[in-house]
């Protein structure tokens, strides 16, 4: 009786929680209410993080706001909201625990997957999450990327499963015309090249998109033979795609797939990226893409200039601030990305630029290909997603 589901005990517990979240809400909508009224427009302007802390601070609250456009409050308990910035209408809230073994917990309806916490962002602006418990609720600025231990990972919504496939990307503010000539999945790559590629899309599809590594590869601190996605590190470069386009082993197919493999302790599966997804990844930051419409002179994805490293030299893993967009860094510039891509019988695509180029040649959007797949080329390197996420469709 005491303890039970329907318990003594429990319904107190119960009771005490959602008296905790009563109490939350009203401290949010008095705070909001109040930024709001110093506005001089107080319909149309949107009310910041900065603003609605400066309310909170006056209410005793231990709530904390963050985030632009849709903005996060997260209280001492772990309970986590989510505020419309014009609006102020609230959702929550999400509790953002490290899931136990077997238990995922949902973010904005996003699933941070077994064996990750979740570090902070909003749907919009990309959920950010990690592989260490101590990066939970930190926050995703620059000057806290900084400071993060864990490897990171940002979502990527794919709402519309129609729009889910591969586009032209950018070369020189123009359209390229390479995909006549691109296979995904190759159809005479190694023997699981298809069923793995099935068994990635479907999980995209279920789950209404994947996780994409934060950072470009660098290696494992402890293990200098394994992935990590972390900030401020050497770039893992000079590193071939496979040993033949039959043979994925030996090289970044192999890398990636190593990343995460202990099935008890992480809901996940990790892969190298499929071109489809990269351009899953642009028209994200940009819906023109779908259209081949992209203002050439101002999107990222069409035009990557002063928004990636094309110093001419190599840069350590996120090495500034203006090259992240939707807390992903390096998306353009400072290293190709290989993909699974295949643009012939002997030829794997890679994506995005290096720092020997200019952002308007090869932005994020671009592809490039080479032939002898056996060889290292000096700027290409691996980039990650997750697959393979415990939940249903939502």
């Amino acid at each position: 009786m005491l303890t039970g589901e329907n318990g003594v005990l429990t319904k107190a517990t119960e009771s005490k929680e959602q008296t905790e979240i009563g109490q939350e809400k009203e401290e949010i909508k008095m705070a909001y209410a109040a930024a709001k009224t110093g506005k001089v427009d107080k319909i149309a302007e949107d009310v910041t993080a900065n603003e609605l802390n400066a309310e909170l601070d006056k209410l005793n609250s231990t709530g904390t706001a963050s985030g632009s456009g849709t903005l996060t409050v997260t209280f001492e308990n772990g309970h986590k909201y989510t505020i419309d910035q014009g609006t102020g209408a609230i959702t929550g809230p999400e509790t953002g625990e490290v899931p136990d073994e077997g238990e995922e917990v949902k973010v904005e309806g996003v699933t941070i997957p077994k064996g990750f916490v979740y570090v902070g962002g909003t749907k919009a602006e990309g959920i950010v999450i990690s592989d260490d418990p101590a990066d939970k609720d930190k926050g995703t600025s620059h000057e806290v990327a900084q400071t993060l231990v864990g490897n990171q990972f940002v979502w990527v919504p794919v709402e519309d499963d129609s729009a889910f496939k591969r586009y032209e990307g950018y070369y020189n503010k123009k359209l390229q015309s390479t995909l006549s000539y691109c296979e995904e999945p190759f159809s005479k790559g190694y023997s699981t090249e298809q069923s793995e590629y099935n068994a990635m899309k479907q999980s995209v599809l279920d789950n209404n998109g994947f996780y994409v590594a934060r950072y470009e590869a660098s290696k494992d601190e402890n293990d200098n033979t394994k992935v990590a996605s972390k900030q401020g590190k050497t770039v893992w470069n000079n590193i071939k795609w496979g040993n033949s386009m039959t043979d994925s082993a030996g090289g970044a197919v192999e890398k990636a797939k190593g990343m995460y493999t202990d099935k008890e302790k992480y809901g996940v599966t990790s892969t190298l990226i499929y071109g489809i997804q990269w351009d899953a990844i642009m028209t994200w930051l940009d819906p023109a893409y779908t259209t081949g419409s992209c203002d050439t002179n101002n999107s990222f994805v069409a035009n990557s200039a002063g928004k990636g490293n094309y110093s001419g030299s190599l840069k350590e893993t996120g090495s500034d601030a203006n090259y992240a967009v939707n807390n992903i860094y390096d998306l353009a510039g400072n290293v190709w990305e290989w993909t699974m891509e295949a643009y012939d019988s002997t030829i794997r695509e890679y994506r995005g630029g290096d720092y020997d180029d200019s952002g308007e040649e090869s932005p994020a959007s671009g592809r490039r290909h080479y032939t002898f797949l056996q060889w290292r080329f000096r700027r290409l390197q691996v980039s990650f997603i997750l697959v393979g996420l415990n939940a249903g469709k939502k």
